[in-house]
């Protein structure tokens, strides 16, 4: 590989499934230590063990990103490993679906908006001060297409959506001070367990308009397709790139219908 993040310290939540454990691989590909949190203990730790030994460094620890407590042990048990962070991956989420806004209850909405959103909050306020201490570094924060173009019933996962990219362009204002670089991706269709689960349910990607073929737009993307595009934002090429929500969906806001 490049060595494009040779030597950075990564933070990654969501690591053990999806967008998380492939932008995980990639980042160790490209030379960096990264160090994954999230919920899924067991696939954490089985991906974390298939590097012990090797010259990439990834480990993990199992954390309930929506807990306090859970968030600053993680984080804290990454500086003792690396001696500080460089850089800062949110990944973690869920996406409930089927409900109209009326049908949502309040326990559905706080779940989405602790996940989703409180959580993304909590892991930077815990890194914050640490990329400061580094001299800086780079934040970025999964976002979705959904945020600027949705689907019916997915009322909380929206909103959430949206209040990513708001959030991180407003830490790409204040944190611009101490060279901390945050932006956000709206990514389209990925094939995750959540998305492939979903589309068994809908007949097919052809079903919902979406499909795997390469030379068509709203392809469904490989998890490592949008792991690259985050290895590229967290590296010195992205330099001049904060404050963006950037579009990497397949073309599927491009199309019309």
């Amino acid at each position: 590989m490049s060595g494009l993040l040779a030597g950075r310290r990564v933070f990654v939540t969501g690591a053990a499934t999806g967008i998380g454990r492939a932008t995980s691989e990639y980042l160790v590909e490209e030379g960096a230590k990264v160090f994954g949190a999230g919920l899924d203990g067991d696939a954490g730790r089985a991906l974390a063990s298939e590097y012990a030994g090797k010259s990439g460094i990834l480990l993990f620890r199992e954390a309930d990103l929506t807990q306090e407590a859970d968030v600053r042990a993680a984080v804290g048990e990454a500086v003792a490993a690396f001696g500080g962070l460089d850089a800062v991956v949110n990944c973690a989420g869920i996406y409930p679906t089927g409900k109209r806004l009326e049908q949502v209850t309040d326990a559905e909405w706080d779940r989405t908006i602790a996940v989703n959103l409180t959580a993304i909050f909590r892991v930077c306020r815990a890194t914050l001060p640490i990329l400061r201490a580094a001299g800086g570094g780079s934040i970025v924060n999964i976002a979705s297409v959904h945020a600027v173009s949705t689907v019916p019933q997915v009322p909380a996962y929206a909103a959430t959506k949206a209040a990513i990219v708001g959030l991180s362009r407003q830490m790409a204002l204040d944190y611009a001070i101490d060279r901390i670089r945050v932006n956000s991706v709206l990514v389209g269709s990925v094939a995750t367990r959540l998305t492939l689960d979903g589309l068994d349910e809908a007949g097919g990607p052809e079903a919902i308009g979406l499909t795997f073929d390469l030379d068509k737009v709203a392809r469904i993307a490989n998890p490592r397709e949008i792991g690259t595009v985050i290895g590229f934002l967290l590296s010195d090429a992205a330099s001049f790139v904060t404050g963006s929500a950037l579009l990497a969906d397949g073309g599927l806001t491009a199309r019309l219908l």
